[in-house]
């Protein structure tokens, strides 16, 4: 969640502070993902955000109630690819980035993680190759789902206050 609150928290205005730079230094990615995050409200993002953070959840919960962790397992790893994304972008950018100094953090525990998973065999790395797979798939598409949450959510907002005259 903390990593998930530096993100809530800084993206919009990084969004705002670094337009120029991105769309100079990235036109055509910029052309497409500028508008779409500029018109997204803080709560919509934020709502995108509580989306996963309540998918995990019930993966989590629901993996220790079945006794059945590859589903958690391809949570995990979708989690830790996300993480490496925005290593990846922190790189490209060469600078500060929304959720990268949460991401360092977060990514000392999923290598610790992957470490203790791997050296006490609770996994095949088969098993973490396939669910990793899976699980990145998953993410992408979980992404999909919340940013269309987040822009219907706005839609709907958007209605109501001129349905009120807000």
């Amino acid at each position: 969640m903390i990593h998930d609150f530096e993100e809530i928290i800084f993206f919009k205005p990084w969004i705002n502070k670094n337009r120029d730079y991105l769309t100079e230094k990235f036109p055509k990615i910029s052309k497409r993902f500028l508008p779409r995050m500029e018109n997204l409200s803080i709560s919509a993002f934020a709502l995108a955000v509580a989306e996963e953070f309540v998918l995990l959840s019930l993966i989590t919960v629901g993996s220790v109630i079945f006794d059945n962790y590859l589903l958690w397992l391809a949570a995990f790893m979708g989690f830790f690819v996300h993480l490496l994304v925005h290593l990846a972008q922190w790189i490209i950018l060469k600078r500060y980035i929304p959720a990268i100094c949460t991401t360092f953090f977060a990514l000392i525990y999923c290598v610790y993680s992957l470490y203790e998973i791997i050296s006490n065999n609770v996994f095949q790395i088969s098993e973490i190759i396939l669910w990793t797979i899976i699980g990145f798939g998953l993410v992408g598409v979980n992404l999909v789902f919340a940013h269309k949450l987040a822009e219907e959510y706005d839609k709907r907002q958007k209605s109501l206050r001129h349905e009120y005259k807000i």
